[in-house]
């Protein structure tokens, strides 16, 4: 990553995420995009971190930081955090002694609604060149996030993506082509045969209309599985979609292995692909009523991370 030029930053939302990245060594540097707090000042000049700066009371901590460096959040729509645009005078008022190294805002519904995001785009330009008579010229504007990749916004220099990381769509007819590049897998751990009429898991929700034969995978909602997947969702094993039976359990979920021949110990693809099936976060976000950055996010660190390099 320390050799991937066009990576200029490493985003994180807080600053032990920050602290975190440099313990293990990562160079490039880290924007904190939550802002900074009184408690955290002692972490990012330690570690160097640059902050997000989106209210007055933030600003007022940036004048502690060693390396005087920030990016400005303004805000042209959500109304979550960033400073409106009738504060210009005062941030440049308060900012004399500061390195505004960046310039951002962001886009909450480039996904759904066009006029809305264009008009947002219109606003920072503005506020852009109002900052640019005043001859403030940050070295870093940036706005899109990954549903705002197909929004022309040429003054920015810089995209603060997530999702299509991953290959991912931020939304259905997303148009630009993506490749997975992340994959979560378990093992088959047992397989039982199962007599009809007998029942599966907690609460004994789900009820065997024939005999069956079932298996037990090493993944559960302590994992990131949502347990509104219980009897719904489907896993891949062996190339085929094995349906998740019972309720999903905090370290295992029981799958119908009725159709598919497998053995213990078999691989069992959660997200990803297997032969010609594929599962997607956005598969799992449309059954668990939620959407795919939710589904991303809820993996949890048990979890074991394993980079594969070069493909191998």
């Amino acid at each position: 990553m320390e050799k991937i030029p066009y990576i200029k930053f490493l985003a994180v939302a807080t600053a032990e995420e920050g602290k975190i990245l440099k313990e293990n060594k990562i160079k490039k540097d880290i924007l904190v995009l939550g802002g900074i707090l009184e408690e955290e000042l002692e972490c990012f000049n330690k570690y160097n971190l640059i902050p997000v700066i989106s209210d007055f009371n933030q600003l007022k901590l940036a004048h502690k930081l060693k390396n005087k460096t920030i990016h400005l959040k303004f805000d042209t729509g959500m109304n979550r955090l960033g400073f409106y645009k009738e504060d210009i005078e005062k941030v440049i008022n308060l900012t004399k002694e500061l390195n505004i190294q960046g310039f951002m805002t962001h886009f909450p519904s480039a996904d759904i609604d066009s006029e809305y995001t264009k008009n947002q785009i219109k606003q920072f330009y503005e506020i852009l060149k109002k900052l640019n008579l005043k001859n403030i010229y940050p070295n870093y504007i940036h706005s899109q996030n990954s549903a705002g990749l197909t929004y022309k916004c040429d003054f920015c220099n810089l995209v603060r993506i997530g999702l299509v990381i991953y290959g991912e769509k931020p939304y259905e007819n997303f148009p630009l082509k993506l490749d997975n590049i992340m994959y979560i897998k378990a093992k088959l751990i047992s397989i039982k045969n199962l007599k009809k009429g007998e029942k599966v898991s907690y609460t004994g929700s789900f009820t065997a209309d024939r005999n069956m034969k079932i298996g037990v995978v090493s993944f559960g909602y302590a994992d990131g599985l949502p347990r509104l997947l219980s009897n719904k969702g489907y896993l891949l094993i062996n190339g085929k979609k094995a349906k998740i039976i019972g309720n999903i359990t905090m370290d295992m979920t029981i799958v119908d292995l009725s159709n598919i021949n497998a053995k213990i110990g078999d691989e069992v693809v959660i997200i990803g692909k297997q032969k010609d099936k594929e599962i997607k976060f956005a598969d799992v976000a449309k059954l668990a009523q939620t959407i795919p950055y939710e589904i991303m996010c809820g993996i949890s660190k048990r979890v074991r991370r394993i980079e594969i390099k070069n493909g191998k």
